[in-house]
Order: structure tokens, then sequence, then C-alpha cells
């Protein structure tokens, strides 16, 4: 017999797989904050002392003596401290600003004077939270005497410095009183007088 021969031929079909690429997009978003000008402001925590008491002593003119103001003029109860201080938030602080002193007159009691009483201050460091201390004529880290009706230049900012918070530690307040001098059974007074301008 004779046999025939099949022949099967087949076919595989291998489907290509596509891979999908995303397309690359981008979007932004804008934020925005305003800040306007705000003020200057002089003494913004009220940290100058009202009043400095050099305490009650009896009259004597065998010794110079030197009496520091405290909380209640006792010569051992805690010194009368405070700070010279400048708020200034306007900005770009272009034009600086400045503080004075001056004693207006000498310590006196009516018609009577306390003859060469002078009064010290003794200051510490300037602080500034921003960087921009103001470096202008000042009394920092000093002894400064006071000169009865001469005005001293107490912290100076120039132009575009002083912004921020500032401040002149103030550490203590003397009062000189020599012996060669009369004295009355009064009580003295004077007074300081603090100027402050939004320019140098």
């Amino acid at each position: 017999m004779k046999k025939s021969a099949v022949l099967f031929t087949g076919s595989l079909l291998v489907g290509a797989f596509a891979v999908y690429t995303p397309l690359a997009s981008a979007a932004q978003t804008n934020a925005v904050v305003n800040y306007s000008a705000g003020t200057v402001v002089f003494d913004p925590a009220a940290t100058l002392p009202k009043d400095l008491n050099f305490g009650s002593h009896e009259i004597q003119s065998k010794t110079d003596e030197t009496w520091t103001a405290t909380s209640d003029g006792a010569q051992a109860s805690p010194a009368t401290t405070g700070s010279v201080s400048v708020s200034d938030n306007r900005g770009g602080n272009a034009q600086g600003w400045n503080i004075k002193l001056v004693q207006t007159t000498q310590f006196t009691a009516g018609s009577n004077t306390l003859t060469g009483a002078a009064l010290s201050i003794t200051a510490g460091a300037i602080t500034n939270n921003v960087g921009n201390p103001p470096v202008g004529p000042n009394i920092t880290n000093t002894v400064k005497q006071l000169t009865v009706g001469t005005t001293e230049n107490v912290m100076t900012a120039n132009a575009s410095e002083g912004a921020g918070e500032t401040s002149l530690a103030l550490q203590k307040f003397t009062l000189f009183v020599p012996k060669d001098h009369s004295k009355k059974a009064a009580n003295y007074q004077t007074t300081l007088n603090w100027t402050f301008s939004s320019t140098p």
C-alpha cells in the first residue's frame, strides 16, 4: 500500500508589545507675600527709668560721696537699670535715627544748688535683632559723665542702619558729690531730657 505523507505546517505569530511612555508635562504655582512700610518707635517697651533715686544721706564734708540710683534709694538695694530702645520697621531704613540726652540743670532745691554734683551713666553694649546695629556716635560700653546743659549723642543710626529692634543697655546711674561744697538739708532734683529724631 502506498503511504501518503501529510505535511502539517503551521506558523507561530509572536505579538509585538508596545511600551507606553507618558508625555512630559509641567505646572507652576506662584506664591506672593506683600509687606508695607511699618513705623519707627522710640522706647517701645518703656524701659527708660522714670525716676533715679540716689537715697537720703546725712550731711558731711570730710569725704567725697558717690551714690548709686537704686529701687528705693537704699544703697544695698538693686541698682536701677534700663535701656534705650528703638523699634524701626519702616523698611529700607534710608533715613536713620538719633537719640540725644541732656541734663537740663544742676541738682537744685529751690534756690539751693548741689554745687559740683556730677551724674554718670554706665552704658553696656548695643544689640540688634536683624544684624543691622547703629554705628554712629554713641556711649556704648562707657561710663558717661553728664555735663549740665551739654547735649550728648546716646545712640545714632546712620542711613541704612538700625533697622529692626535696637537696644542700648543702661547698667547703672551714679551721682558724685564733692566734699568741699556746702549742702543744705533739702531734696535736690534735676531732669534728664531724652530726645529722639528719625534722622541722624
